[in-house]
């Protein structure tokens, strides 16, 4: 045979080629229709295959071992809803175990798996040649691709993609038709038997295809070997090949790892290798008698054992070999091939026993690898430190990985009762004997060289020590009754003693390791390895810490343990080993004197011994005396006692710091519900636990695994919280069955008294010293927690006689006994050899302790001791009176405390009820309807402290004025008195030294929420589509979303272009407001400041874009809105008396103006900012006039009212805005309306601002030219009457209904035909030479600030020369509230009218009475300045040209269209604010009813022809009109609110669910009944509807009304599934697709806007100028502002155009716990969709709150285009 060539080089001629084959296999069908025949009969067990990152499930209560698990179809056809089951991503891929009866129980079988007795499918005869025909050609090309691309890689070793990407794609084709052909039994049968058999294709006959496969597997590329493994996961369902593969595998295993070894090449494709034989391994052995069967066959625990020998091996050196961690052997994790595969087996307990019974050679050699681990990557420390190795972490996972066999293997042997004992008892055997062997070497070793590394270094490393204690752990559980000593005895030979297990040596060398790593420890924790001590103090945390103490700490403790009762009356030489490895031998075997100069460390360390000693004595984890499942019980119950003691911790804090171990949830559930209570989560926290009261008398101050910062918390919550007079009062240890009995006995020696009596004098002269009284005190608590605990042991011992007559004798040289009761009263000499030293006895010792001051603990624990030393009654007395006084400090202290949490509880009460006068609470008709408060985001709020400071300094007299008023009326005064406690943020002033104008710190932002709603709308396109509902004014006290209606809405719209009029389809303007102000000047300094400071955004404010934050409460800012009341030069305005013509009106508001050119300067300002944020337009000149401005203004206006009257629509909600970005001020408006008190701030500024535009000198030509040019579409040709006040009664009646409105709404309005001409199109849109004629211009520069620029010096000096002809015209204003406005149609006073600047309260700054000639010097002055410090201000013409065609190109031409098509073509509130824009000065109130009864009767007569035009008739009619006309009600209502000021609330009771009802709207606004306006007569008076109609007769036929159904607000964002799993299944299981580039993306993400899935952060979607899909999603749809659910992580991703913030996560588990930490769910928690974190980004979003809120702007970052 020739060598191996493929038959085909193209791709392409490989298909045609397999197209062939397959019609051939087939009988001459799709390969598909063919695949598919063969599962419409039926398979008996699922054969589904996936890979890494594919979803799937595992279900406790089915699977029969750890490693199960089964496809989304199985488990959605199965019974699991029900079962403790978790849906994961697969890290490394698996295969379904459905109807597997070795893996899977047979009732929880999918219904397509459930058939026992599935008839075997065959092919048919007659194709079964051709069919092994074509794999056999499948798998020869396969071969040659695969030997050729072997043969690139192994010989060149490092070929760049490009080179094989031929046989790469070559290759895959054919294993993808290996894979699609092995899904189905039959044909999987066939390539089974040929891939094992077919020798066809080469001369020797002795290697089969899966030979050649598994040769080169090691050296394909990644998507090769997935492709393979996958290919033989699928052929492992059939056991012949099982077997086959076994057979190859072992002779290839040891070659496939070893090479990695060897081979640099080879070791960097190991990884891939490695992760695609897990996948393999698991599937070979998850059937327990299957493996049990192969590793008898095969010897494969020998093969794994001896790999794993092998490759620890050659990382080796030195003598003794030890392991080098820095060998690649461990740093590259080779050696976790075989150590995976040998845990593996080992978890079927059958494997283990047989291991430990049948081959207990076997164990000897795995004790041998262990060996080699101990004292690895061990530190050595000099004279004063030694150099920190990174290494530390790949040694701890070799010895976790390890050991992880070892107790795997003895967990398995205790589980089964039968061989327990035998099995454990001869592992036990085999390790000490390994363990005295290594020893007796080390000591040999460290005999031979003084200088030996074992006896110098230390190391956290001894897993030989820590195996034998896993074994000890084990044993010590079994039932020992026969032995006396427990399991020591069954370790004896039989006959033999305890001592003939041990010498006393060789007890002592055991000890050592572990002993030298906890006095290793304390050293560091006493911060004696200084130089490097962060990185030692890291090591010291996980020895400790709950990550790796279970397999350390806990089992070097056991270990001492074990040693302290291996050898009768041992316990002494124990207890002075110990101390010499301290240091403190010394303070063991003799009477000291205290040392004077002893360092702090020393101190630290000292406590640290007794803490062992106490550790060793108290500690029962691991002791026994009860069966497993109770001692676990208890040791649980201990533990998460201890955690909570420290603080409330969530689910997943408590899994951490119980055990890096996975938990048993069940037992770890019902213990929390036993000893905690848990506390649901709130918006921005998680759900948590809380320690009961009555457990915290289980606190333990000397709990093991505290860290020190740990500990102090607990002691402090255990006073404050757990209410523990004496936390550190510890009770005695529960007794230990032997052989642990003895352990008692470490504290009944000679020793330990004598080094307490020495202890207890060192604290004696430590708390004399006041440098050194805390730690003496802690020192001394330590020593007395020892005593306390010896005394308890032995109180038997000490109610004897014994005690009282070995106290006449006098000084001792040492302790006569080891009783404590004698010894605690013999004095003992400090220097035996002088009689004469001092003599005091450990009682005496304490009498003097009593008296310690400031040491309430200390003498506490003396008291205590004293207590429990059963003394005489006068001695007893004695100790009540010490302890009353040495309780005195800490009585004291209690009592202190107490006091001041009783004035801050005052104070708060206080507070409080203040607050409470301040805030309104709704009338008896709103609290009948039980409405709740809304939501609020909690613990990101940040507090105006100064507005609260100020509150609160209001007087007594003040707070209960209001206190008793009406609550219209309260807040009233609450909003017209936030003006007078304003003052800057940045000087603190109300006024600065230049008169600057004070202004609202605002944010604008480009925001289109109404736009999204109504785009939500469905056209009606009949009328049964339209749910049958009430009349509005008969809905009783309920509201409509709870009645579940659809808002209606009339939409109207050309029919040529189909471009609908509403104007909710123009809001892209928000503008709100924090509370806060600042004066224009101190702004503009502090702008400037940012601009040069480089971080003065922090990365996420642009100060380039004119972006801050508010200095007080740190929320985004970018614009200041002017503050009409507290921006005025003047403290009143002159009233317009009766009689005064239009011209003397004129000259007023000009003087008016002139006098108040800050304010004007502010106003150029802020409709500079809006327009370019609007327009979104860069930095450059504008140039506005005055027209353009008060334009600017009423749009405006208009459009944060349609925001928020759509923002409140569905329903009533009393203060629905959340703390973090609502505004500290509450108006009457949110109190009456709902909706966010920010916005309302600006939207009451802007109604001042807007009538006050109307005042603006300049304007009043193309106001007029405009007026006419709206008569003239009205159809109202001539001159008008200027006054039809003055007509007779006759004469009003000769004029039609439409006359007299335009009349009524323009009376100020001069009509001079001679003066006026009519405006173009283009004048209406803009006019650039009355903006350059008006003068005022705006400097935007991109290095500075936006400034605006002063009027022109001659325009100056005319103003000038007026101010001075006239001095008598200045004005002092007077100090009442209210102020009185001219209605200059009737010459009379109109009392709380209409809103013209609020007068403020006297400056106690201003000395001096500011009139018209000093604003205007001041002005001038200021004028001087500014332009001296800004050179450059003024733009040239041709800038402003430009900037004015820019403006007029991007505006909308609205105006033109209306007056161009017809009033009744446009949106009624468009024609409102028409009307108000053209109005001269400020309308009174019956011209403004005019305006809004003009605009209401085009909105009924609008719904009424979309209602006829469905078909509508009688009643319906009335119904649905109200229903569509509700919506402009209720912004006309807003709006009149807003510009009038007048309390809708008080004034008409309109509040609670009134303001959703169309007849109380109505009424409110004084508007004629709907019904008079539909019930029109042929033959009836000429009306203004039927004008209208007659006007809009014309143009009727090419414009249509239509009706939409608008939702609820609750179903405005994307509806969400109520388990996230359901999410992941319908979107990435289902393999959906992105719209974009037609791919499942690699991260998904769901628009909740739109519900759209996209990719997120990708390069597939990228825009060509970089910008993420999600970013131009965003842009596209929702005016930059996107909502995204991330699929692989439930966190949502806010995009504010230039800013991104990683949102909480919409979807918690049963604890409450977000799921950012269950990334890819890895925990495997089912997550739950929060209603509560739903809502609040559902307000954030319709109140445009996502950069009011802290949380959200501090966690936010400057990304544009990454998404």
């Amino acid at each position: 045979m020739t060598e191996l060539q493929p038959s085909h080089v193209s791709e392409e001629g490989a298909k045609i080629h397999l197209g062939q084959l397959n019609l051939k296999m087939s009988g001459g069908k799709e390969l598909d229709a063919y695949l598919d025949e063969f599962r419409a009969q039926g398979e008996s067990q699922c054969t589904n295959v996936w890979s890494k990152g594919i979803i799937a499930y595992r279900c406790r209560t089915c699977q029969t071992n750890d490693s199960s698990a089964i496809c989304v179809d199985c488990f959605q056809n199965g019974n699991h809803w029900e079962h403790d089951y978790v849906m994961y991503h697969s890290e490394s891929g698996g295969c379904c175990d459905c109807g597997d009866r070795a893996a899977w129980k047979e009732s929880g079988f999918c219904s397509t798996h459930q058939r026992l007795n599935v008839p075997e499918v065959k092919v048919n005869d007659e194709l079964l040649v051709a069919t092994h025909g074509a794999v056999q050609h499948v798998l020869r090309e396969l071969l040659a691709w695969v030997k050729k691309l072997n043969e690139k890689l192994s010989v060149h070793q490092s070929p760049s993609e490009q080179e094989t990407e031929k046989e790469v794609a070559m290759a895959r084709l054919y294993l993808d038709w290996s894979l699609k052909v092995c899904a189905v039994d039959a044909l999987r049968s066939i390539v089974c038997k040929d891939i094992i058999e077919y020798v066809g294709y080469q001369a020797d006959t002795s290697t089969s295809p899966l030979d050649i496969l598994l040769d080169c597997l090691g050296w394909m590329p990644e998507r090769i070997i997935e492709a393979e493994t996958t290919l033989f996961l699928q052929l492992l369902y059939k056991n012949e090949f099982k077997t086959q593969f076994l057979n190859l595998l072992k002779g290839k295993y040891e070659k496939m790892i070893m090479l990695a070894l060897s081979n640099q090449a080879y070791l960097k494709n190991y990884k891939y290798l490695d992760t695609n034989l897990d996948r393999v391994m698991v599937q070979l052995f998850n059937d327990p008698e299957m493996t049990t069967h192969l590793i008898h066959e095969y010897n494969l625990l020998e093969l794994f054992i001896g790999v794993f020998s092998k490759v620890i091996t050659c990382s080796t050196e030195g003598e003794p070999a030890v392991v080098n961690v820095e060998h690649e052997a461990i740093s590259c994790k080779v050696y976790l091939r075989p150590q995976g595969d040998l845990r593996l087996i080992v978890s079927h307990g059958d494997i283990a026993i047989h291991m430990l019974s049948k081959q207990p050679h076997l164990f000897p050699h795995l004790l041998d690898v262990l060996v080699k681990l101990q004292w690895i990557n061990p530190y050595f420390r000099g004279d004063d430190d030694t150099e920190f190795e990174n290494s530390w972490t790949l040694a701890i996972q070799l010895e976790m990985n390890s050991m992880a066999i070892i107790f795997q293997l003895i967990a398995r042997c205790y589980h089964n009762p039968l061989v327990a004992k035998t099995t454990l008892v001869t592992a036990a055997t085999f390790t000490l004997k390994a363990l005295n062997l290594y020893l007796e070497q080390a000591r040999r070793i460290s005999e031979q060289e003084e200088s030996s590394s074992l006896s110098k270094s230390v190391s956290l490393h001894i897993p030989l020590h820590r195996t034998l204690s896993a074994i000890l752990q084990k044993l010590v559980l079994l039932p020992w009754d026969n032995h006396e000593r427990g399991f020591l005895s069954a370790l004896l030979p039989q006959g033999k003693l305890e001592r003939d297990i041990f010498t006393k040596d060789e007890v002592l060398r055991l000890m050592e390791h572990p002993l030298r790593i906890l006095v290793w420890m304390a050293q560091i924790r006493a911060q004696m390895w200084r130089k490097t001590s962060e990185e030692f103090s890291r090591l010291e945390l996980i020895y400790r810490g709950s990550f790796w103490h279970d397999q350390s700490m806990d089992m070097d403790i056991l270990l001492i343990q074990f040693c302290t009762v291996a050898l009768e009356n041992l316990q002494e030489t124990i207890f002075i080993k110990i101390a010499e490895q301290f240091d403190f031998k010394m303070m063991a075997t003799t009477r000291s004197s205290p040392k004077r100069d002893r360092r702090q460390s020393e101190i630290a360390l000292l406590q640290d011994f007794m803490r062992l000693v106490l550790l060793i004595v108290r500690e029962r984890r691991n002791l026994g005396r009860t069966d497993l499942e109770e001692a676990q019980d208890k040791c649980l119950q201990y533990d998460v006692i201890q955690w909570l003691c420290v603080r409330d911790q969530t689910y997943s804090q408590l899994c951490r710091a119980l055990s890096a171990i996975p938990m048993d949830h069940h037992k770890l559930n019902a213990m929390l519900d036993k000893v905690a209570i848990y506390h649901e989560p709130k918006v921005a926290d998680r759900g948590y636990y809380q320690l009961k009261p009555e457990y915290w008398r289980e606190f333990d101050p000397l709990f093991a695994h505290y860290y020190l910062n740990e500990l102090e918390d607990a002691e402090d919550r255990a006073v404050k919280v757990g209410k523990l007079e004496h936390y550190w009062r510890i009770k005695a240890p529960p007794a230990a069955g032997a052989p642990y009995d003895r352990l008692s006995s470490l504290l009944h020696t000679k020793a330990c008294h004598l080094f307490l009596l020495n202890v207890l004098d060192e604290v004696r002269c430590l708390v004399k010293e006041n440098v050194t009284a805390t730690a003496g005190e802690a020192l001394g608590v330590t020593a007395l927690q020892m005593l306390a605990v010896l005394v308890s042991d032995s109180r038997e011992n000490m109610r004897n006689g014994a005690a009282k007559t070995y106290l006449s004798h006098g000084p001792q040289d040492a302790f006569p006994t080891e009783d404590i009761a004698v010894n605690i009263h013999v004095p003992i000499r400090k220097d035996s050899c002088n009689r004469g030293s001092e003599s005091v006895s450990i009682h005496e010792m304490l009498r003097d302790l009593v008296g310690a001051n400031h040491c309430t603990r200390l003498v506490d624990s003396v008291n205590h001791v004293l207590e429990l030393l059963c003394l005489s009654s006068n001695e007893k007395t004695h100790a009540a009176e010490s302890d009353s006084q040495g309780g005195e400090d800490l009585q004291r202290r209690l009592l202190k405390e107490q006091r001041q949490k009783a004035i801050l509880a005052d104070f708060a009460a206080k507070r409080n009820a203040f607050m409470e006068h301040q805030d309104v609470s709704d009338d008896d008709e709103d609290s009948e309807e039980g409405s709740e408060e809304g939501s609020r985001m909690e613990g990101s709020c940040t507090v105006d402290e100064t507005y609260a400071h100020n509150r609160c300094a209001e007087s007594t007299t003040e707070t209960l004025t209001k206190a008793v008023m009406p609550v219209a009326e309260t807040d009233y005064i609450v909003m017209e008195t936030s003006s007078e406690i304003k003052e800057c943020v940045l000087c603190r002033r109300r006024r600065d030294d230049r008169n600057s104008s004070m202004c609202w710190v605002a944010l604008v932002q480009r925001y289109n929420f109404p736009c999204q709603v109504l785009n939500r709308g469905e056209p009606v396109s009949n009328i049964s589509d339209v749910d049958p509902a009430p009349m509005f004014g008969q809905f009783h006290e309920g509201n409509i979303a709870n009645e579940g209606l659809d808002q209606l809405v009339t939409v109207g719209f050309p029919d040529d272009s189909r471009v609908a009029t509403a104007i909710d389809f123009s809001t892209v303007e928000h503008v709100q407001c924090c509370g806060h102000q600042m004066h224009f000047d101190c702004f503009h300094g502090h702008m400037k400041n940012l601009q040069l400071n480089r971080n003065g955004g922090n990365g996420v404010v642009d100060p380039s874009k004119a972006e801050f934050a508010c200095p007080t409460c740190r929320r985004l800012a970018n614009v200041l809105l002017p503050d009409v009341d507290a921006s005025l030069s003047s403290k009143r305005h002159e009233i317009v008396e009766d009689g005064k013509d239009l011209e003397e009106t004129g000259k007023f508001w000009s003087r008016f103006w002139q006098s108040n050119k800050n304010l004007e300067h502010a106003l150029h300002y802020f409709c500079s900012q809006v327009l370019r944020v609007q327009l979104q337009l860069p930095q450059s000149f504008f140039s506005l006039g005055k027209f353009e401005l008060s334009q600017a203004l009423w749009e405006g206006l208009i459009l944060n009212v349609i925001h928020c009257e759509v923002e409140t629509r569905d329903r009533y909600v009393k203060g629905e805005s959340a703390s973090s970005s609502s505004a500290p001020i509450r108006l009457s408006d949110e109190c009456t309306w709902g909706g966010d008190g920010a916005h309302w701030i600006a939207l009451r500024e802007l109604g001042r601002l807007a009538m006050l535009s109307n005042t603006l000198p300049g304007a009043v030509r193309r106001k007029n030219q405009m007026c006419r040019s709206l008569r003239e579409c009205l159809g109202l040709h001539g001159t008008p009457k200027s006054d039809i006040g003055s007509e007779s009664s006759s004469d009003l009646a000769r004029i039609s209904e439409l006359e007299g409105i335009i009349q009524e709404i323009f009376p100020q309005n001069s009509f001079d035909s001679e003066e006026t001409e009519p405006l173009d199109s283009a004048e209406m849109a803009s006019d650039p030479q009355d903006c350059q004629a008006e003068g005022i211009n705006l400097q935007e520069n991109l290095d500075s600030t936006p400034m605006p620029c002063m009027v022109s010096v001659q325009e100056r000096e005319k103003e000038l020369a007026i101010t001075s002809a006239d001095p008598n015209y200045s004005m002092v204003l007077e100090e009442s509230k209210d102020s009185n406005f001219a209605d200059s149609k009737h010459g009379g006073l109109h009392p709380s009218g209409l809103a013209a600047p609020d007068p403020v309260a006297p400056d106690p700054q201003q000395k001096y009475e500011i009139t018209y000639e000093d604003a205007a010097v001041e002005n001038e002055h200021r004028e001087k300045t500014t332009i001296d410090s800004c050179p450059s201000q003024l733009s040239p013409p041709e800038q402003k040209q430009e900037n004015s065609r820019v403006i007029q190109e991007k505006r909308s031409t609205w105006i033109p269209d209306i007056l161009k098509n017809g009033v009744l073509t446009a949106d009624p509130s468009r024609l409102l604010t028409l009307l108000l824009i053209i109005c001269i000065g400020q309308p009174d109130k019956r011209s403004l009813h005019s305006m809004v009864k003009f605009a209401y009767t085009a909105a009924v007569l609008q719904a009424e022809i979309a209602v006829i035009e469905l078909g509508g008739e009688g009643p319906m009619v009335e119904n649905l009109v109200q229903r569509a006309c509700l919506p402009f009600l209720r912004r006309a209502a807003m709006l009149v609110q807003i510009i009038t000021r007048e309390d809708f609330r008080g004034h008409h009771g309109l509040s609670g669910a009134k303001v959703m009802e169309f007849t109380s709207l109505q009424r409110a606004l004084q508007l004629p009944d709907c019904t008079r306006i539909l019930q029109r007569q042929p033959g009836e008076r000429v009306t203004l509807a039927t004008e209208l109609l007659v006007l809009h007769q014309p143009v009727s036929k090419a414009f249509t009304f239509e009706l939409r159904k608008v939702p609820p607000k609750a179903t405005l964002l994307h509806k969400l599934p109520r388990v996230f799993q359901e999410l992941l299944l319908e979107n990435i299981h289902n393999k959906k697709q992105c719209s974009s580039c037609g791919e499942m993306p690699a991260d998904p993400a769901i628009c909740l806007i739109c519900g759209m899935l996209l990719c997120c952060g990708t390069d597939c979607c990228r825009s060509p100028a970089g910008v993420g899909e999600c970013s131009q999603h965003a842009a596209d749809e929702s005016a930059g502002v996107g909502i995204f659910l991330l699929l692989r992580s439930t966190q949502l991703l806010l995009l504010r155009n230039n800013r991104t913030c990683m949102g909480l996560s919409l979807y918690l588990d049963i604890h409450g716990e977000p799921a950012q930490e269950d990334l890819y769910l890895r925990r495997s928690q089912l997550l739950y969709l929060s209603e509560l974190r739903l809502k609040e980004v559902r307000r954030l979003w319709m109140t445009a709150a996502f950069d009011y809120d802290s949380y959200i702007l501090r966690n936010s970052q400057s990304k544009p285009i990454q998404y």
